[in-house]
């Protein structure tokens, strides 16, 4: 039960950490998208699917972030049994997986500008509020029922994709996959972190 777990969550965050970065990568260097747009296109034709019928972005994002994801994934697995990868998996992938839509919607908002200025809708409260959650959860200080914790993270994801300009026929981690994504990764973390507490609390 305890492989199954952290294989689920590994799958989970190498995925999310994937579309992330891909995101943000088409999002500065749109070019770097433009093969993976043929290979979409290529694709429809094939499957004679009119490229009005499906959102365009949608294969072409899950194709990289797919590929990026698999790159992760078999890094994560060569470097297992090393100091580091256990503090990436069991400590900063939680962070990263906090930090994930405050990152991207900060790197949107640098490159089309800010429609809003400070307090910039509480975000920074929410973040620190949920940075400090995650501290005492890592430092095994977290006192209140494993329920609670759950809707935090919820609460979480669904802020960050309804406060910024998200938008729910977008590809990107603008769209709803993203947020998804990260939830179910956060929530995949949490269950192995309680699974690895248990088994060395017996």
């Amino acid at each position: 039960m305890y492989l199954a777990t952290f294989y689920v969550y590994e799958i989970l965050f190498s995925l999310q950490t994937a579309f992330l970065a891909v995101s943000v990568i088409f999002l500065f260097a749109d070019n770097l998208a433009v093969p993976f747009m043929y290979l979409e296109a290529s694709i429809k034709r094939a499957l004679h699917i009119r490229l009005t019928d499906v959102i365009t972005g949608y294969i072409y994002h899950l194709i990289a972030s797919t590929v990026l994801a698999i790159l992760i994934g078999v890094c994560l697995q060569v470097s297992s049994r090393t100091r580091f990868t256990k503090w990436i998996i069991r400590s900063a992938s939680g962070v990263i997986l906090l930090l994930s839509p405050p990152i991207f919607w900060f790197c949107y908002y640098q490159k089309f500008g800010w429609p809003f200025g400070w307090p910039y809708r509480w975000a920074p409260l929410e973040l620190g509020a949920a940075l400090f959650c995650l501290i005492l959860y890592l430092r095994k200080r977290w006192r209140v029922p494993g329920w609670i914790g759950m809707v935090l993270i919820v609460a979480h994801y669904f802020f960050w994709y309804w406060i910024p300009s998200s938008n729910p026929e977008a590809a990107s981690y603008r769209g709803p996959i993203g947020p998804i994504l990260g939830l179910c990764a956060a929530m995949a973390w949490v269950a192995y972190i309680a699974r690895l507490q248990s088994n060395s609390n017996p």
